[in-house]
């Protein structure tokens, strides 16, 4: 526990190193807990006046995303500005195309990044951590051809360290438990409809708050799929009778249990027809 204690605290110094060379930050502050970490070190590091934190308003954050944000504002001695895009207005995103995250992403940091100019911040950052590098991630590289800083990442930091600091600092558990868009509930090529990702949210807002938590909640034909740690299958199971009601309350005619368990990016697994 020391030595981690220790390392945590080297990365912070390293990671207060950087951000002051940036002299001031636009944080793009999505309500979860890397970024949340990020803006608050960020303050510690260059004061109050230096540090600017937007939340971009979209279609695919949902109701949890909003109620983590308004919880995390509660920790902050700065406002949270926000920016709202309607990234359905147009049909490329609504495709849902496989590149959806490189899309979805240039469009909302091009926008913070015109934010900054027009504030006169020298620097956006985003809240992408060491742990952020495996996988399917195009998302990142339109965050490299816009040259948006990512201090989490360079001073090493996991989430797993940053969940830790978090938890010893007094954060809800829930709060620490990882927070994707509602678009990545949905198969690529599934048109996106603000209605269908309403009713997944729902669905794994009801879950939630009977204690299952991480989940993910997916779209399939004529309804829907729970991803769970396996620790809580029993629990799931135990609650079959009111998730089933409330499921068919929003129409969908099916509920299954995936017994992989929860996983990231599994429509990225799926080959191209």
């Amino acid at each position: 526990m020391k030595a981690t204690a220790a390392v945590v605290r080297e990365k912070k110094a390293r990671l207060h190193a950087g951000l002051q060379r940036c002299g001031s930050v636009l944080v793009a502050f999505s309500g979860g807990k890397d970024s949340f970490f990020l803006l608050r070190e960020a303050i510690a590091a260059l004061g109050m006046d230096r540090v600017v934190p937007f939340f971009v308003a979209t279609p695919f954050n949902g109701e949890a995303a909003r109620s983590r944000l308004d919880h995390f504002r509660r920790h902050l001695p700065v406002p949270v500005r926000e920016l709202r895009l309607d990234l359905l207005s147009g049909p490329r995103l609504r495709r849902n195309p496989r590149q959806r995250c490189f899309i979805c992403k240039q469009r909302m940091f091009t926008a913070l990044t015109k934010e900054a100019a027009r504030l006169g911040i020298a620097v956006v950052a985003d809240g992408s951590t060491a742990s952020d590098q495996a996988g399917h991630r195009p998302g990142r590289r339109a965050l490299d051809m816009l040259g948006i800083a990512s201090p989490l990442r360079d001073a090493g930091f996991t989430a797993g360290e940053i969940a830790g600091d978090l938890a010893r600092a007094g954060i809800d558990r829930f709060l620490l438990t990882p927070s994707t868009c509602l678009a990545t509930r949905f198969p690529y090529g599934h048109r996106l409809d603000p209605r269908e990702m309403r009713l997944i949210a729902q669905v794994e807002e009801f879950l939630a708050a009977r204690g299952v938590f991480p989940l993910r909640v997916r779209h399939i034909a004529d309804g829907v799929r729970v991803e769970a740690d396996p620790r809580h299958f029993r629990r799931i199971l135990a609650l079959k009778d009111d998730l089933l009601a409330f499921c068919r309350e929003r129409g969908y005619l099916f509920v299954t249990l995936d017994l992989g368990g929860i996983k990231s990016g599994p429509w990225d697994k799926v080959k191209r027809r």
